[in-house]
């Protein structure tokens, strides 16, 4: 499969509004821990589909090939409250020949507050075998274009880079 050639002023950190439902959430009306997970990878879904232009379904099922969640990193900071509109927005940050990383960050409406981060590390795999495989040079080529360039997810550790973030994001509300 041919993936499509991203936008040339695509946004590498995509962003999805969402609702945080009262289903989701515990007695309290915080979101529940588990419920963080699916609503990164609900957002991650909608932003490959049309900011990035294609479907993760279609790839697997043409190619046979996809990938799977080797290890994940979540930090909580501040609750996600029942009613709530919240922004997710993910990028991928690192990619070789056959790993991925993906930066989810959960937000305020206005952005100025991360209530949660999210390192997921995936890894490219042929679903006929369930081994490893190599990224195709198509695969690299489109990740290249979308990576996030902000900094180094080789040299720097999930919690230096979560307070990082939530310095950053609290900058933004003193302005």
């Amino acid at each position: 499969m041919q993936l499509p050639q991203p936008k040339h002023d695509i946004n590498p950190l995509s962003k999805t509004e969402m609702l945080v439902r009262f289903q989701d959430c515990d007695p309290y009306g915080h979101l529940n821990n588990g419920r963080y997970i699916d609503y990164f990878l609900d957002g991650r879904d909608n932003q490959v589909t049309y900011d990035y232009g294609w479907r993760l379904v279609d790839f697997i099922n043409e190619e046979k090939k996809g990938w799977v969640v080797q290890k994940q990193e979540l930090g909580y900071f501040r609750p996600a409250i029942y009613g709530e509109e919240i922004v997710i927005r993910t990028a991928t940050v690192f990619f070789d020949d056959s790993n991925l990383m993906i930066e989810c960050r959960m937000l305020n409406k206005d952005e100025t507050q991360l209530k949660s981060l999210l390192w997921m590390k995936l890894v490219f795999i042929n679903l006929a075998n369930g081994r490893r495989t190599q990224h195709t040079e198509n695969i690299k080529e489109f990740f290249t274009k979308v990576r996030l360039n902000e900094f180094d997810a080789t040299k720097i550790t999930f919690d230096e880079r979560a307070k990082e973030l939530i310095a950053f994001y609290k900058s933004r509300r003193n302005k």
